[in-house]
């Protein structure tokens, strides 16, 4: 590992994004967990704009089931959604506590979104090499939401793929830029 930062640290910083796809593999990467329904959740650290204390989320007319539906952060109208119901694992009981995880999914155009999270667990790193492929199974079902499972301290950790969870999600009639 030292010898992995000492060639790093020796390029320029408009060296570092074509540096970050040779790295990826070497080094983990860094997630945040995050509970909800009791299954555990991650996504890379890096889409996570903010974390939010739960609160009055206002409903939009015509909305589809799982758009529960925007709050505003500083001047700036954010979607929440039901991560429960767009990922086909039922609908959540009323919550009167939780977070709200503030997910930025576009780094061109910098499109938020929220979820509503039980709680936020923590960082973690995992390595590319800890994480499996979603599993196969003898049914169909669609795993595009995963980039695969991972394990840390022997709980199954279901990794999203966000850019193609809600693709298509982040524009149309609720696009509030």
């Amino acid at each position: 590992m030292p010898e992995l930062q000492s060639e790093t640290s020796s390029l320029s910083p408009d060296q570092w994004a074509d540096a970050g796809d040779s790295v990826r593999g070497a080094e983990p990467q860094t997630y945040v967990t995050f509970e909800l329904a009791g299954q555990i959740f991650a996504v890379e650290v890096g889409t996570v704009r903010e974390i939010l204390d739960l609160q009055p989320i206002s409903r939009l007319p015509n909305a589809p089931a799982d758009l529960l539906g925007m709050i505003d952060v500083r001047g700036q109208g954010i979607a929440v959604i039901d991560l429960l119901s767009h990922l086909g694992l039922g609908h959540p009981v009323s919550r009167d506590e939780g977070r709200i995880v503030v997910f930025e999914l576009d780094a061109d155009s910098r499109k938020p979104v929220g979820v509503i999270a039980d709680r936020v667990l923590s960082v973690v790193a995992i390595a590319d090499s800890e994480i499996e492929p979603a599993p196969m199974t003898m049914v169909r079902w669609n795993a595009a939401a995963m980039t695969g499972v991972a394990r840390v301290d022997g709980q199954l950790i279901m990794m999203l793929a966000l850019d193609r969870l809600f693709k298509g999600d982040a524009t149309g009639p609720f696009d509030f830029d």
